[in-house]
């Protein structure tokens, strides 16, 4: 992993030097020993544009292709995942709020045609929070190519591993003590018919091996000092700003 998360460095500093695309890296503290590193889009338009750097920038493109090399035993196949942000059933926090060191994400899988029932379970969630003012950190994606369909990511962001202990392992069910018993008991209902399987992982995000966002710096400069762009200019001065995640 050492070997591993040398070569993403060098591969972030070279993303940065040549002004990419900003991307996450987190990596598993549970589960298979995995990193994903995320990028968000408006549009397909927009991620097509993306490429833009690499294609015109021949001594980009061959850098990276000899860190992909250095790597490549190291690694098993990746695998490419395209979701689309679900704003409907997801907080108004975003993905990365300030502060975000760690995630715990939740991949369920729902039983074909019950999708419903399960996106009415997190539109209840979701207004029951706003109208109490309580706090909501779910970003929601729904799997539309890579794996079935049919899944969802259920991302929740952490300033502290204990605040991930805690949502791994509630006082109370998710929304046992918000709403009243007629609802949870449709809730519950909805949950044990349309969810097949879920599985949550905790992640630690990983500075060196990201490159972040302009924001993400601003909020939290101190946890982003070890990360490429923050390396290559004082980590007094503002970093241009890019579209918001």
């Amino acid at each position: 992993m050492a070997e591993y998360a040398k070569i993403e460095g060098e591969a972030a500093q070279v993303c940065a030097r040549a002004s990419t695309w900003p991307y996450l890296a987190i990596q598993t503290m549970t589960g298979p020993q995995e990193v994903w590193f995320i990028s968000g889009f408006d549009s397909y338009a927009a991620m097509e544009h993306s490429a833009g750097p690499f294609n015109r920038n021949a001594a980009l493109a061959a850098e990276l292709n000899r860190l992909l090399e250095a790597k490549a035993n190291l690694v098993a196949e990746p695998r490419a995942v395209y979701a689309h942000y679900r704003d409907d059933i997801s907080s108004n926090s975003g993905l990365v709020p300030a502060r975000t060191r760690f995630f715990t994400v939740t991949m369920v899988s729902v039983r074909p045609g019950h999708e419903r029932e399960f996106e009415e379970i997190h539109h209840t969630l979701k207004s029951v929070r706003q109208r109490a003012g309580t706090t909501d950190n779910r970003a929601i994606y729904q799997v539309v190519s890579g794996m079935p369909r049919n899944t969802y990511l259920i991302f929740s962001a952490q300033s502290t591993l204990q605040n991930a202990g805690i949502a791994l392992d509630p006082a109370e069910d998710d929304y046992s003590l918000e709403v009243d018993d007629a609802t949870r008991s449709r809730l519950d209902d909805y949950t044990r018919t349309a969810v097949q399987t879920s599985e949550t992982w905790v992640f630690s995000v990983s500075p060196a091996m990201s490159n972040p966002a302009g924001e993400w710096i601003v909020d939290d400069p101190e946890f982003w000092r070890s990360s490429p762009p923050l390396q290559r200019q004082p980590a007094s001065r503002k970093p241009a700003e890019n579209p918001s995640r």
